[in-house]
């Protein structure tokens, strides 16, 4: 499709209907603690992130990308949307880790878009719910846990994929009880893993729906964590 016509879609609509489509949420953690560097490189990472994946013409047109954060509250910073027409961001670190509200949310958000695509006959792949966090929740995250675990446990392969990136001051035992896909920051620096990140979509997005491509291998400063799934 050229590039005038990808301009013309509204944001919240969709690109290229005919093709597959991939809805990626990206659960951000602003809580107070990430007051400071880890907030900054956070803002950088995810503009970062838009710009590169963008550069994949079949990556532009397929992922749609929806951003929620959650501290005092869980709230949508930025509704589904095409890659390229992501606004810039400018996250604000504040209050306390509504992790439980944040997933609750953000799961939320994935059904409303997969019915979305099922309504304009769009085939699409299994989306992602991407959360980074540096704490533990300050509330109760039991039904988010069990949505989680309904979601990827739903048909041969599940509807959802999950992921948990921890940085340093995240409480271990709560991500590895959320879901099997859990990664592990050396520090609060966000760049190397959004690299990993816009690699992943352009790996699924060159993909056919069903296919289940191997992602890039994780950066240096990132390491899986154990899981007792």
């Amino acid at each position: 499709m050229p590039e005038t016509q990808l301009e013309a879609f509204p944001a919240g609509g969709i690109a290229s209907p005919g093709e597959p489509h991939m809805a990626c949420v990206l659960l951000l953690d602003t809580s107070s603690s990430m007051i400071g560097h880890p907030i900054e490189s956070l803002n950088n990472a995810i503009n970062d992130f838009k710009e590169q994946t963008s550069m994949d013409e079949l990556a532009k047109k397929r992922v749609d990308v929806a951003i929620v954060e959650f501290n005092t509250h869980a709230r949508v910073v930025q509704d589904f949307t095409p890659l390229f027409q992501m606004k810039p961001v400018t996250l604000v670190a504040t209050g306390t880790t509504s992790m439980g509200e944040g997933i609750n949310l953000a799961i939320d958000k994935v059904k409303e878009r997969t019915r979305f695509y099922a309504s304009m006959g769009t085939p699409c792949y299994k989306p992602w719910i991407f959360m980074i966090t540096d704490g533990e929740p300050t509330d109760d995250v039991m039904i988010a846990r069990q949505r989680i675990l309904d979601e990827e446990s739903k048909g041969a392969h599940g509807k959802l994929k999950f992921w948990a990136v921890g940085v340093p001051g995240h409480n271990t035992t709560v991500l590895t009880t959320l879901t099997k896909r859990c990664i592990e920051l050396n520090e609060a620096s966000f760049g190397n893993l959004f690299d990993w990140l816009s690699e992943s979509m352009v790996a699924i997005s060159v993909s056919r729906v069903d296919d289940n491509p191997p992602l890039p291998k994780l950066p240096d400063d990132a390491q899986v964590i154990p899981s007792g799934w």
